[in-house]
C-alpha cells in the first residue's frame, strides 16, 4: 500500500502489441458493441490467429504469436459449446492454428461473477501457459455490478489492470453499448455505463453494424478506435464476417461512402493556414493536420494530397535543398514576377470563343470591296480599332 517514487531517469520498456497498433500487452483494452453483432466472433478470431506459427494477420494487421486464455461468462454452458463452435470455424479456415495454445475457462454452476478466487485461477492459467492474450467475455456477465456507479466500475478495472501488469498479457474486455434511442446512432454514447471504463482502459474500440442495405446484405462492422494511449488513432475501417463452408474469415472491407470527421478537421486546418493567400510549406501544413486531427504523419500527408486535389490548391516550388514545395489557395494573387495563368487562360478563352469582326474578316481572306455608290442607309464600315481588333493581352 502507499505511493512509490518513480525514477524518471530509468529507461522505459518499449510498448509491445498482441495486435499491432490496437491491442497493447500489459494493459486493459475494451471492445464494445451491441448484442449479437459479432464481438465474440472477432475476438475469438484474434485469439486463434495468435496461436498460428509465427503469428497471424487480422484485418491487415499482424497478430503476434502467443497463447491465449478466453474467459467466457457470457454464454457459459459448462461444456464451452458457444465458443467451441467459433473455434471450429476458425480451425477450418486456418488449420495451422494450435488448439493446445488456446485455453477456455468457464464458471461452474455455483460461481456468480469473477471474484478473488476466480481471478487467481485466471492468473495461474495465464502464467502456466505463458499467454500473451486474455479475453474476458463479457464485462456485464463477469462483474455483476451497477455499471453506472463509477466506484464499482473502477474496482473491477483495478483487478483487471493488476492481472495485466502481473502477467504482462493483453487483457481484452468485451463490453456492450447502450441501446440507441430513437434517432440516435449506435455507439454515439460510447460504452454502456460509467465513463470510468474509458478512463481505466488504455484502448477502447467501438463496433457498430453497417446497415445491410448499404453493403448488399453483407455482415460488415464499422470499427472505430475511440481511445488509444500508445499509438495514433486510425480512421474507422470495415470488418466483414465471411461465413463459407463452415468457416469464418474476417476481412477488411471499405466502408460505405460517408463523412470522415478527422479529414474534415484536417481540411479546416489547411484552409485556415492558407487564409489570406499566403504560401505555406508542405511540412507546416502536415504538422497542422497532425495536431488538428490527431493523426499520424503519413495519414496527414495523405489527407493533404486529397485536400489539395479536391480544393485545387496550387503547389509552389520553394527555395532550398531537397526541392521543397508549398501550397496556396487557388484564388491567391500571383507571386512577384509570376504570370497569372488563370486570368490569361480566361482571356484567351473569351477571345477564342467570341472572335471580333476583324478576326472574321481576316479568316475570310480580307475585307470585301466597297461599292462606289453605297445606299444611303448602308452602315458605315467600322475601323479596325472600333471593331476591337486592336485589343492587347493584359498580363497580371
Amino acid at each position: 500500500m502507499g505511493l512509490r517514487r518513480i525514477d524518471l531517469t530509468s529507461p522505459l520498456p518499449e510498448i509491445t502489441w498482441v495486435w499491432q497498433g490496437l491491442i497493447p500487452r500489459g494493459f486493459v483494452s475494451v471492445v464494445g458493441a451491441l448484442p449479437g453483432e459479432g464481438k465474440t466472433a472477432l475476438l475469438s478470431a484474434l485469439a486463434w490467429q495468435a496461436t498460428r506459427p509465427g503469428g497471424g494477420v487480422l484485418l491487415s494487421r499482424p497478430v503476434v504469436a502467443t497463447s491465449a486464455v478466453y474467459v467466457d461468462f457470457d454464454s457459459a454452458t459448462g461444456d464451452g459449446r458457444a465458443l467451441r463452435s467459433w473455434i471450429e470455424r476458425h480451425k477450418r479456415a486456418f488449420p495451422d492454428g494450435d488448439q493446445g495454445k488456446f485455453v477456455l475457462l468457464e464458471p461452474d454452476a455455483d460461481t456468480y461473477g469473477l471474484g478473488d478466487e476466480e481471478l487467481k485461477a485466471v492468473k495461474e492459467a495465464v502464467l502456466d501457459l505463458g499467454a500473451g492474450l486474455v479475453v474476458v467475455d463479457s464485462f456485464m456477465a463477469t462483474f455483476p455490478l451497477d455499471q453506472v456507479k463509477a466506484h464499482q466500475v473502477q474496482a473491477a478495472f483495478f483487478h483487471l489492470r493488476r492481472l495485466a501488469l502481473e502477467t504482462g498479457a493483453a487483457v481484452v474486455v468485451i463490453d456492450h453499448l447502450p441501446k440507441p434511442m430513437t434517432g440516435e446512432k449506435a455507439g454515439a454514447r460510447g460504452l454502456l455505463g460509467s465513463i470510468a471504463k474509458v478512463a481505466q482502459a488504455r484502448a477502447v474500440h467501438i463496433l457498430t453494424r453497417v446497415p445491410p442495405k448499404e453493403v448488399d446484405g453483407r455482415h460488415v462492422l464499422r470499427w472505430e478506435v475511440l481511445k488509444n494511449s500508445f499509438a495514433p488513432i486510425p480512421d474507422p475501417f470495415g470488418a466483414e464476417l465471411l461465413f463459407e463452408d463452415g468457416t469464418l474469415k474476417v476481412v477488411e472491407t471499405p466502408l460505405p461512402e460517408g463523412g470522415n470527421p478527422r479529414k474534415d478537421k484536417a481540411k479546416v486546418a489547411v484552409l485556415e493556414a492558407l487564409k489570406g493567400g499566403v504560401v505555406v510549406p508542405k511540412g507546416e501544413l502536415v504538422q497542422a493536420i497532425v495536431h488538428a486531427a490527431n493523426v499520424h504523419t503519413k495519414t496527414a500527408e495523405r489527407y493533404l494530397e486529397e485536400i489539395a486535389a479536391a480544393v485545387g490548391l496550387q503547389k509552389v516550388s520553394l527555395p532550398g535543398q531537397g526541392k521543397p514545395v508549398g501550397y496556396r489557395l487557388p484564388e491567391a494573387p500571383p507571386l512577384p514576377g509570376e504570370v497569372d495563368l488563370h486570368t490569361l487562360v480566361l482571356q484567351n478563352s473569351k477571345t477564342q470563343e467570341s472572335p471580333s469582326p476583324s478576326q472574321k474578316l481576316l479568316e475570310q481572306g480580307g475585307a470585301p470591296k466597297l461599292q462606289n455608290t453605297p445606299k444611303p442607309d448602308a452602315p458605315k464600315p467600322l475601323s479596325l480599332e472600333e471593331e476591337g481588333g486592336g485589343e492587347e493581352w493584359v498580363w497580371s
